[in-house]
C-alpha cells in the first residue's frame, strides 16, 4: 500500500494506541476513536509488565484436573460466575481443546514469534526520555514455597529455556540476597531477567498516545456503533451520535468489545472477558525493585512510581457486563502479606478490568478475509501492554503489504 491512506483506528487501549502510532509513522492520516479516553479502560489497570517469556498457552495438558480445585475456592486464582456458565461453555470447550499437546506446541510457536520481538518493537516506538524513564528492566521473580511446587513447574520452565529464554532457578540463599523483603516461607524462585515493567501502565500508555498526537494522529471521543459499507466494501464507521466518518482503512482494536464489531461484518470470534482485579496501595511503605509473581496464588506485585505497589491478578470468567466481585480484589491484600509481610493499606484503590481472551491465548492480528480494508487487532488477554507495540508494527506492515517474512496465519480471525 504505497499510497497514503485515511485510516480510522477504533479503540484507544494500548493496542489501538500503538496501531495508530505505527500507522502514522508510515505516513498515513490516522484518526483514533473511542468512547472513553485513551488508556482509560483495561489498559488503565493492568499489572504493568512486559511479560516476554509468557510463550505457553493458558490451557495446558492436565488442566482439567486442576479446575475443580480452583473453583472450590471462590476467591482463588480462577472463578466462574455460574449464572454465565451456559454462555461460556463453547469458549471453555475450545479452551480445553487448546491444551492438547500438539496444539500447545503450535500455540507456543505462535506466541514466541510475537514475544521474541516485543522489546525491539517497543524500543522503536518508545523513544522519548519521559517514557523511557518509566520503563525498568529489573526482571521478575516467580515465587514458590517448596521444592515440590517448583518441580511441578519444571517442564514449563524447560520449554521456555528451549526457546532461548533465560530462566534462572535461585537457591534459597540467592533468593534472600535478591529479595530480602520476602517472607521466610518463600524458599524457591525462578528469575526471568528479560521481564521488565513500568511505573504506571496507564501513564505509560497515555504517554504513547500523547506522543502519537504530537506526531499527527487525530483523536475523537465517540462510540463506534457500526460500519459504513458500499458495494461490499467498508468505507468508514458510524458513530453512536448518528454521524459518520469515512476512511480508506479501518482497524478494530477495541479489546473485549471487538467481538460485536467483528460480528457485524459476519465474523464470529470466541472472545470472552477474563476479568482481572487489582488493588493499588499508594503508601505501602515497602521497597521493591523486582516484579513478583506468586506461582500458587495467581497474582503479582508491581513496584510502582513514588513508592506505591499494585497487587493484581486472578481470573474471573463472566460476562463483561456482570457486576464486580470486589472481594476478589480485597483478598489480594492478605495474599500479598503472605509474601512480603505487613504494609500500609491507607488510600487503597480497587479496580476491575475486562481482559479480551481468546481460548487459544493467541491474539487476532488479521486482515478481514472478505473486507480487505478492515484489519483486526484484539484478544491479547494478559499481554496487551507486552504486545501493543508489536501488534502496531505488524498491523502497519500488513497494511503496507510488507509482511517481512512474518507468518500471520496463527493469528488469523478465521482460524476458529
Amino acid at each position: 500500500m504505497s499510497k497514503k491512506q485515511d485510516i480510522i483506528v477504533v479503540g484507544a487501549g494500548v493496542v489501538g494506541i500503538c496501531c495508530a502510532a505505527s500507522l502514522r509513522r508510515d505516513g498515513h492520516h490516522v484518526t483514533l476513536v473511542d468512547k472513553g479516553l485513551p488508556a482509560k479502560s483495561t489498559s488503565f489497570g493492568n499489572a504493568g509488565a512486559f511479560a516476554v517469556t509468557e510463550i505457553l498457552p493458558l490451557s495446558e495438558p492436565g488442566i482439567l484436573k486442576k479446575v475443580p480445585g480452583w473453583l472450590l475456592d471462590p476467591l482463588g486464582p480462577l472463578a466462574i460466575k455460574w449464572r454465565y456458565l451456559p454462555g461460556l461453555m463453547p469458549w471453555l470447550l475450545r479452551f480445553l481443546a487448546a491444551g492438547r499437546p500438539a496444539k500447545v506446541q503450535q500455540i507456543t510457536q505462535g506466541m514466541h514469534a510475537l514475544l521474541a520481538r516485543a522489546e525491539t518493537d517497543l524500543l522503536t516506538l518508545v523513544q522519548t526520555p519521559a517514557l523511557l524513564s518509566q520503563w525498568h528492566k529489573h526482571g521478575a521473580l516467580t515465587l514458590y514455597d517448596s521444592q515440590k511446587a517448583l518441580d511441578a513447574d519444571n517442564a514449563k520452565w524447560q520449554r521456555k529455556r528451549q526457546h532461548g529464554w533465560a530462566c534462572e532457578t535461585l537457591t534459597p540463599e540467592a533468593l534472600h540476597a535478591c529479595a530480602p523483603m520476602l517472607n521466610g516461607q518463600i524458599t524457591h524462585a525462578v528469575h526471568t531477567p528479560a521481564w521488565s515493567f513500568v511505573d504506571d501502565p496507564y501513564l505509560f500508555s497515555k504517554g504513547i498516545a500523547e506522543q502519537a498526537f504530537r506526531e499527527g494522529v487525530s483523536w475523537i471521543q465517540s462510540e463506534v456503533s457500526g460500519f459504513l459499507q458500499k458495494e461490499g466494501r467498508v468505507v468508514g464507521v458510524r458513530l453512536a451520535s448518528g454521524s459518520v466518518m469515512h476512511a480508506d482503512q479501518v482497524v478494530v482494536a477495541t479489546g473485549v468489545w471487538s467481538g460485536e464489531l467483528a460480528k457485524s461484518l459476519g465474523y464470529n470470534v470466541p472472545l470472552e472477558s477474563e476479568r482481572g482485579y487489582h488493588v493499588t496501595l499508594p503508601n505501602a511503605g515497602v521497597r521493591l525493585d523486582k516484579f513478583l509473581i506468586s506461582a500458587a496464588g495467581g497474582f503479582v506485585i508491581l513496584p510502582m512510581g513514588n513508592g506505591a505497589i499494585r497487587i493484581a491478578g486472578t481470573v474471573e470468567l463472566a460476562s463483561k457486563h456482570a457486576p464486580e466481585t470486589w472481594a476478589r480484589a480485597k483478598v489480594l491484600i492478605g495474599k500479598a502479606r503472605q509474601l512480603i509481610g505487613d504494609f500500609n493499606t491507607e488510600g487503597a484503590e480497587f479496580w476491575m478490568g475486562n481482559r479480551p481472551a481468546l481460548p487459544d491465548t493467541l491474539p487476532v492480528i488479521s486482515a478481514a478475509p472478505r473486507h480487505p480494508n478492515v484489519t483486526f487487532a484484539f484478544g491479547h488477554g494478559h499481554l496487551g501492554l507486552t504486545l501493543g507495540a508489536t501488534t502496531g508494527q505488524l498491523v502497519a506492515n500488513l497494511m503496507a503489504g510488507n509482511p517481512a517474512g512474518f507468518d500471520y496465519a496463527p493469528y488469523a480471525i478465521n482460524r476458529f
